[in-house]
This record gives structure tokens, sequence and C-alpha cells, in this order.
């Protein structure tokens, strides 16, 4: 496209915008996912997308090229640097993984679904192309990026993409600049300790309690299944999703406004009872056991505006009683109280933190993370607005985005599972819909029980409608 380098920020394709930040060394939390990485449960999420349009590869392998350019964590190895431990190298050439499948052949899976740091950049892609729509499989590593990252990532290629291909006189997709120095304010948590406790108390010591609190309280996994059963296996991306229109979030939002609580707490309220509900269903329920839901925290504040894609995420943990759904209306109210003081106090701050005092001592983050036991029963992850993540700007089409020739027909994706953490919940809402995704443990679940799965809690949250707000609808 003529003119098209013009249409870019200059600090998006500048050359040398990297000089003097590496190498970069990790933050705790980047550190946190190398060391949990394993092969049975790499530490990598992917997001997904579905376009319709005929997508041009050369166009897309040379956005690929750009979108690598402005996210230098996604183009680099990680190493040991002598006085510095363990660091970002950036590698000169970055060659992503890209795999093209053509006309509905099967999806070449990895070899090897763990992405190893050491050798190869944090990226892989997957594209099934046909002739008027295509299927978009991108794998993150999680020590590069969070999810809020990777859409940024996505964003970015879609908007250089649309610059590409836009027809004469379109609207284009616009591309905001990226600052490259604000890496360094990922591991600043000066502001959040300052914060934390009373001075009476020491931070480590506070941490400390809420560590043994945690450990005390050992919920119960997600029951697994797949051993004695037939069925079909879950491979790779192995997430499951299901739609929920327009009017029924509609309807969801009035009953979360009658109950004087978010929306994100109806989510939370109906994961418990999933959980109470499969496991009953299981034959591994007990009233008085706890369950608990881990549920990431954005830890981006303005010091983070124009940062590349990096992980700046910490996680929240709402632990209850089994029996405690047997009142939903006190649970909901419960839970209310709890994401508010998460979300006026920063509570989830406290984990950056506390991972930071735990790698001062040798060998305790490791041996904590090899423990076999349950941490978390399941994670659960709101998105919020998927079009509002990305930092670049697209002309829409019934509220999808449009980037050149292809419009965004759908985005899904979810957080990596963990040992005895079989299942994974995203949700987040696209051109009015709400997608609910789910990436469950394929050791643990035969595709069929994940399915399973994903229709109790739609239907848990449906059954929260009343009669008198769904006759509303009938009558509209």
């Amino acid at each position: 496209m003529n003119g098209f380098a013009d249409q870019l920020p200059q600090s998006a394709i500048s050359s040398d915008a990297t000089q003097g930040l590496f190498p970069l060394p990790l933050s705790p939390f980047e550190q946190y996912m190398v060391q949990d990485d394993t092969n049975s449960y790499p530490m990598s999420f992917v997001l997904i997308l579905k376009l319709n349009g005929n997508l041009n590869r050369e166009a897309f392998e040379q956005s690929v090229d750009f979108a690598l350019k402005r996210h230098p964590l996604l183009m680099s190895h990680v190493a040991q640097v002598r006085g510095k431990g363990l660091c970002w190298i950036p590698v000169t050439s970055p060659t992503p993984q890209v795999a093209w499948e053509e006309h509905g052949e099967p999806r070449k899976l990895p070899e090897q679904e763990k992405i190893d740091l050491a050798t190869e950049i944090g990226l892989r892609v997957w594209v099934d192309r046909r002739p008027t729509v295509a299927e978009l499989v991108f794998q993150f590593h999680h020590a590069c990026t969070d999810g809020l990252g990777g859409v940024q990532f996505i964003g970015d290629l879609l908007a250089c993409y649309g610059l590409k291909t836009a027809p004469e006189g379109a609207e284009l997709p616009e591309i905001e600049p990226v600052c490259f120095e604000r890496l360094l304010a990922r591991t600043n948590y000066s502001h959040v300790e300052s914060e934390a406790p009373p001075k009476t108390v020491s931070c480590p010591m506070m941490l400390s309690k809420r560590l043994m609190k945690l450990l005390r309280r050992q919920p119960a996994p997600l029951a697994a299944t797949r051993k004695n059963s037939i069925g079909t296996p879950l491979e790779f991306p192995a997430i499951i999703s299901r739609m929920i229109d327009r009017h029924t979030l509609q309807q969801l939002k009035v009953v979360a406004a009658r109950k004087s609580v978010e929306l994100n707490d109806l989510y939370l309220l109906e994961m418990f009872q999933t959980i109470r509900t499969w496991n009953l269903q299981n034959g591994k329920n007990r009233d008085n056991q706890w369950l608990r839901i881990g549920m990431p925290t954005s830890l981006r504040t303005p010091l983070h505006d124009q940062m590349p894609a990096a992980n700046i995420v910490s996680y929240m943990f709402l632990t209850r009683r089994s029996s405690d759904c047997n009142q939903p209306d006190d649970l909901l109210a419960d839970i209310h109280r709890q994401t508010s003081a998460i979300v006026n106090q920063q509570q989830g701050r406290f984990v950056a933190i506390g991972l930071k005092y735990m790698l001062k001592i040798p060998g305790l983050l490791w041996c904590l993370l090899r423990m076999n036991r349950c941490f978390t029963s399941v994670i659960l992850t709101n998105v919020g607005d998927i079009r509002r993540q990305f930092t670049a700007r697209f002309p829409l089409k019934q509220g999808r985005c449009v980037a050149g020739n292809v419009t965004l027909d759908v985005l899904t994706g979810a957080v990596p599972v963990r040992p005895n953490t079989r299942l994974s919940t995203s949700v987040g809402t696209y051109a009015g819909n709400l997608y609910v995704n789910m990436h469950c443990d394929p050791l643990s679940f035969t595709k069929e029980q994940a399915e399973q799965l994903a229709d109790i809690f739609v239907t848990k949250l449906k059954q929260l409608i009343p009669a008198d707000i769904a006759e509303e609808r009938r009558a509209a």
C-alpha cells in the first residue's frame, strides 16, 4: 500500500528504540511464569480469532513482523546474565512459527506444546485459511505477556494488516505509539508497598500470614473424570466456547442491578455453583470442603500507558465452603463485599510483592510450585469488552472490527491450567455478545466432559434470570 509507513507512529518502526534496555532482568512475576513451566502443564495461553474475508498471506506475515517490532519481550529469549540473573535477550531476526493450513486441512499440532524461551521466542501462530473465512490461533508464553498484552499485540497486527489491505478510500485503522522504556515500570512496586501494611506490621510478616491462611484452607479440585471414561481426547488448544446473546446479557445486567452487585459477581457465584454441581455429580463433594476461585487482576496504572505487551497481572483468591452454595443470595452478597475490597484496596498487588520476597529465598518458590496439592479449584478471568482492550482503533461494521479486507468475527481464549487447577474460564464481550471460554485440562477431561462443564456454567447463568425479566424480553 502506498504511503503505508507514513501512517505509522515513528516509535513503531524505529530499529534502535530498545537500545539500552537489554539485557532486561525478569520481573518476579515473569520468573514465577518461567519456574512454573513444565512439559505437562506449559505456561502458555492461546487466543483464537475468527475472521470473515479472504486473508492475504503476504500481508499477514508482514503484519506479524511489524507487530513483533512493537513488542520486544515477544521477540526475546531468556538467558542467565552474570550479575543480573535471568534476563530478556532480544533476538536480532526473530522467526515465529507460523503454520498454514489451507481449505480445512487438519491443524498441525505442536510437537511439544511447551515453548522453550531459551531457544525460541514466546509466540507461535497457526492459520487455517479458506476462501471467505480464516481461523488464527496465537500461542503466547505467559512470561512474555498477560492476556491483555496478547490482545494488544493482535490489535497491532490487525491494524497493520488493515492498512495494507484496505480498499482505496476506505476508513483505516489507527495505530497508537508505544514507549519501550515503559517496560521498566513493570517491576516498580514501590508505590504498592507504601500502601500495603500498617507501620506496626512488616510487609513480609503480613504476606506470610496471608500465605499460611491460603495453605491452611486447601481447596478441593474440580473432579477429574477422564481416567475411567470413553470419549474424545481434548487436543490443543483445548478450549470450549459458548456465546450468550446480547439480549440475555442485558437481562443478566438487570439482575445484577436489582441485586446491587456487579455482573462479574454473578459470574463468580455461578462458577462456585458449577464446581459444586460437577463434584456432586462425580461423587467428589463434601459440604465442609473449601472451594477456591483464582481471579487474575491487572496491575496496570497510568505508569504503563503505551507500554508494549508484558505481564502486569496478579491474582486474588475467593475461598468459600461448598455448603455456602446452599444460600446463593448470602454467597453473592459476600462475593460482592470481597470483590469491592479487591478493587478499592488494590489487594491484588500483594501477590506481586509476595513473589519478590519469596525469590529472596533460593528454592522456596520452586518447592511451593512442586507441592502435590491443589492451590486453586478453578481460574475465572473477566476481560470485559474485547474491543476496548485493543490500543489500535478500528472502523466498525455491526460492532465488529474491520481490518482492511477482513472483519474480526470473534476473539476467544483462556489462561493456562495447572496441576490440580483443572479449569480456567475467560468471559468477555464482543459486538454486544458474551463469550464464555473454558480451557480444560486434557489430562483430566474428555472433550465431551468439557462440553458438559461449559453447559452447566452457561445454564446456571441463564437460570439467574427471573420470569418477569424474561417476560419483558418476550413482550418486546
